[in-house]
C-alpha cells in the first residue's frame, strides 16, 4: 500500500463515483479522514437528505476503514519475529489487503505475499530442510532503491521496502544469534 496520496488536497469539485473510489483503492491510494469527510459533506450538500447507502461517502468510509484495518494488522504482524510468522498470519493479512485494495488480489511482491513466503519458509525450517533467507539485505536494498526512485528520492515510512528492510534486519539478527548458539 502506498503512503497517503490524496488525489486532491481540496474538497472535491464533484462527487467521485463508487467505481472511481474503488479504482483509487485498487491502485493502492490510501484515503485520508479529510477526504472521507469532504466526500461526505459534498454528498450531504448535493442530496439535501444526507448520504445514501452505497453512495460515494459510504464507499469512501468503507474503503478507508478497510485500509486502516489492514495497516493496523500489518503493523502487528511485522513486529513479530520472522520465525514466528504463520500461514494463518499471512493468509489473514492477504485477506485484509485484498479488502483494502477494493477486492483486488494483492500483487506479487506485496507485503502479504512476502509474509506468505516467510511463513512458507518457517514451515520448511520446522521440517529441517535447508532453505535460504527469503528477504535478504540485498532484496531490501533493491526494493529501497526502487521505491526511492519511484517517490522522488525518498522511501516512505511503512512502505513495502521499509518493511522488507525491517524483516531483513530481523532475519539477519536471528541468523547471527543462531550461529552463535551453534558454537
Amino acid at each position: 500500500m502506498a503512503e497517503p496520496t490524496p488525489v486532491s488536497q481540496n474538497k472535491p469539485e464533484r462527487l467521485p463515483t463508487q467505481a472511481e473510489l474503488v479504482h483509487q483503492a485498487e491502485q493502492g491510494i490510501l484515503f485520508t479522514p479529510q477526504q472521507v469527510a469532504d466526500i461526505t459533506q459534498k454528498e450531504a450538500e448535493s442530496n439535501g437528505s444526507g448520504i445514501a447507502a452505497g453512495g460515494p461517502a459510504a464507499t469512501a468510509q468503507s474503503l478507508y476503514d478497510k485500509q486502516q484495518n489492514f495497516l493496523e494488522e500489518a503493523s502487528k504482524i511485522i513486529e513479530k519475529e520472522p520465525t514466528t510468522i504463520t500461514k494463518n498470519d499471512a493468509s489473514h493479512l492477504m485477506s485484509l489487503e485484498a479488502k483494502a485494495l477494493g477486492g483486488q488480489r494483492p500483487a506479487k511482491g506485496s507485503l502479504s505475499a512476502k509474509l506468505q513466503s516467510i511463513a512458507d519458509h518457517n514451515i520448511l525450517e520446522t521440517d529441517n530442510e535447508e532453505v535460504g533467507t527469503f528477504v535478504t539485505k540485498e532484496d531490501a536494498a533493491k526494493a529501497m532503491h526502487d521505491e526511492s526512485v519511484a517517490h522522488g528520492g525518498t522511501v516512505p515510512k511503512g512502505s513495502v521496502a521499509a518493511q522488507m528492510q525491517s524483516i531483513a534486519d530481523k532475519t539477519a539478527r536471528l541468523e547471527e544469534a543462531l550461529k552463535k548458539g551453534d558454537n
